[in-house]
């Protein structure tokens, strides 16, 4: 901890530590000379690394000094104290809006009050040429008597003036709230970026829970640069549609989209919470996967939703209906005239409707399937061209037009793995066995990712249910081989399963790759290697099982240093086809770093360099062109796993 209770610091006093973030700790600490309490932001020590770091957080801190309004937190002072440096600002006795937020839905006149309050001082920033760059509710301080701070105002901005290698590695801004542009590292910023922002607190505010969510923060950064916006009617259906069309302006991916400036925003937000206020919600909102297009437990509820407008309707219905026309008085004799029995036009205006009900029906069926084959006639060109994020952006919307195309769930999830994204390729297989849960292609897909991920438990599941459907398809023979050989580390009890996979296709490539592996248990690794290369000449291989076949056949052929100087050579080969000078000279001295650190046996470190070429390659894309930034990507990828620790590894 930098500086410890009771220690004098400056003309401060600290008082007690109150929490700690990415970039600061805060302490409370008492200033005699004006007998009151401040708040002392201590920037982490990494930023100290760069020479020129307290010039520049100097210059910085100045603008933001100069910042003069009552819905931000004022910075009194800033200095250094023991080689740390630190911002001196107003203490707020209160809680933050993410505390509030955790003990329950925010009223909507709340939520109005707290999005004008953040909005005019977002607003006067930027009047002041000030983008504050991380809008979230733990930065907005809410008080007992009702006030509203913006707070750490600029602090994101003082940590982005440092060279340090903290801040080149961290991305300013936080995961979830943070916008596409910023999140693919634009310093072209203008306020849009802070409206997407304050769009993500609002969304959250009112639906009951952010737009993206996943395991890791680069899972999430890429959400919001390529998946589409959960719909907020289909995770609260109690929001108005005048709201969610306000939420999908302000959370447009692209920055001309959006509304041009925060007062926009929080304007119309007000007139459509006016104009239609927001029903109650559930008081936990349903959870979504990054990728799902139409969340299950966010369908459930719209469905609930729709289900309790049908009842009510019925019941309506089903009052007694009033009579018409002459009131009650003696009963007049009417003349008796025969007429055939009514039954037969019921039946037949029945059959009429049923009909008319199955052609509407089948209507939509061709419609939404029609509309399908386009998206991913759409998604195959976009994946040819190498635009892979916009292919999977593709597949998802056809999956949201019809959540049973089982086909589409896996022609995404092949393109998602094959970017290494193996975490989010197995979520969006178990969103389609919960649309299919008889699949038998959906619950191989499931298995095969589990084992290569090493979720046992998950692959088990999967393994066992396809064992009892289907027993005799060589491929789920193949699958329970091999969790046996991995969850028991021997091949004993998995050679008859081999066996008959083996019998039923002797062309299974996932039963010869076990069998490959069992060869190498067995001490034979000529054959085993062999074996492996028959296995890559096969076409249509699956890329993960590709991908492991070449590792384990690198391996063979002399370890993964011997594997991993081989890639280096091959990719220096291509980068040669860079057409570009300067962006080839720029890419090569990535990988002479690279390289460099590997014979240096600074394995994290070369890691390091391999992902930033990575990165890279990303930024480049259009310099680079499609088919070469796919090959270039893919020795890449292979460099990564070769060099990606394993047990017992120094």
């Amino acid at each position: 901890m930098p500086f410890n209770d009771g220690e004098n610091v400056g003309a401060y006093r600290i008082v007690e530590k109150l929490g700690q973030g990415g970039m600061a700790t805060v302490f409370k600490a008492y200033h005699p000379a004006l007998d009151r309490y401040v708040a002392i932001k201590v920037l982490h020590p990494a930023f100290t690394e760069d020479p020129t770091f307290l010039a520049r957080f100097q210059r910085e801190a100045r603008i933001v000094a100069k910042l003069d309004h009552p819905n931000i937190v004022p910075i009194y002072d800033f200095s250094e104290h023991r080689g740390h440096t630190y911002l001196v600002m107003r203490f707020i006795d209160g809680e933050t809006l993410k505390a509030r937020m955790k003990r329950g839905a925010v009223i909507q006149q709340e939520v109005v009050r707290i999005a004008k309050s953040v909005g005019d001082a977002l607003t006067y920033a930027h009047k002041q040429d000030v983008l504050p760059r991380d809008v979230k509710p733990s930065n907005v301080m809410l008080t007992a008597d009702g006030g509203v701070f913006l707070t750490d105002f600029g602090l994101a901005r003082m940590a982005a003036a440092s060279e340090s290698t903290m801040s080149r590695d961290m991305m300013v801004g936080t995961p979830q709230y943070i916008s596409p542009e910023q999140a693919k590292g634009s310093r072209d910023l203008s306020a849009c970026t802070d409206v997407y922002s304050l769009g993500v607190v609002l969304y959250e505010l009112l639906v009951g829970r952010v737009p993206f969510t996943a395991d890791t923060p680069y899972a999430i950064i890429h959400d919001h640069i390529f998946t589409p916006l959960p719909l907020p009617r289909m995770l609260n259906p109690g929001i108005p549609e005048t709201v969610e069309r306000v939420l999908l302006r302000a959370l447009a991916k692209e920055p001309k989209d959006r509304f041009q400036t925060v007062s926009e925003l929080t304007n119309g937000l007000d007139a459509a919470l006016s104009a239609t206020p927001i029903a109650p919600r559930p008081t936990t909102a349903p959870s979504v996967a990054t990728m799902t297009p139409a969340p299950a437990a966010a369908v459930e509820t719209a469905e609930d939703g729709r289900k309790g407008k049908k009842e009510k309707r019925r019941k309506k219905k089903a009052k007694p209906p009033r009579r018409r026309g002459r009131p009650p008085g003696p009963p007049r004799r009417a003349k008796v005239r025969r007429k055939g029995s009514p039954w037969p036009w019921v039946a037949a205006i029945g059959a009429l409707a049923i009909v008319c009900l199955l052609s509407l029906i089948c209507w939509a069926s061709v419609t939404n399937q029609r509309k399908v084959n386009e998206l991913v006639e759409q998604a195959h060109a976009a994946e040819d061209e190498g635009r892979n994020f916009e292919a999977i952006d593709l597949y998802h919307s056809a999956l949201m037009v019809d959540p049973g195309a089982i086909e589409v769930y896996l022609e995404a999830t092949e393109l998602v793995a094959k970017l290494g994204q193996l975490d989010r390729a197995l979520d969006l297989v178990l969103d389609g066995l919960q649309a299919n849960p008889k699949s038998t292609q959906l619950h191989m897909r499931a298995a095969e990712l589990a084992a290569v991920m090493e979720k046992w438990d998950e692959a088990e599941q999967h393994v066992g249910w396809l064992l009892e459907e289907e027993p005799d398809d060589a491929t789920v023979q193949a699958y329970a081989a091999l969790l046996l050989m991995a969850k028991e580390q021997s091949c004993d009890n998995a050679r008859s399963y081999l066996q008959i996979a083996l019998d039923l296709d002797p062309g299974q490539p996932w039963a010869i790759y076990g069998q490959a592996v069992c060869y190498l248990e067995d001490g034979d690794a000529d054959e085993a290697a062999r074996t492996l290369e028959d296995l890559l000449h096969q076409p249509d291989l699956p890329p993960i099982l590709r991908a492991r076949a070449e590792d384990m056949l690198n391996n063979l052929e002399g370890g993964s240093w011997a594997a991993i100087e081989r890639e280096f050579g091959k990719l220096r080969e291509r980068a040669g086809d860079i057409p570009n000078p300067a962006l080839r000279n720029e890419f090569l001295g990535i990988l002479d770093d690279a390289q460099a650190a590997w014979h240096d046996g600074a394995r994290a470190r070369a890691r390091q360099q391999l992902e930033h070429a990575w990165g890279w390659l990303e930024e480049n894309w259009d310099g680079l062109g499609a088919p070469l930034n796919d090959q270039l990507r893919t020795i890449l990828d292979t460099m990564l796993r070769l060099s990606t620790p394993r047990p017992g590894d120094p």
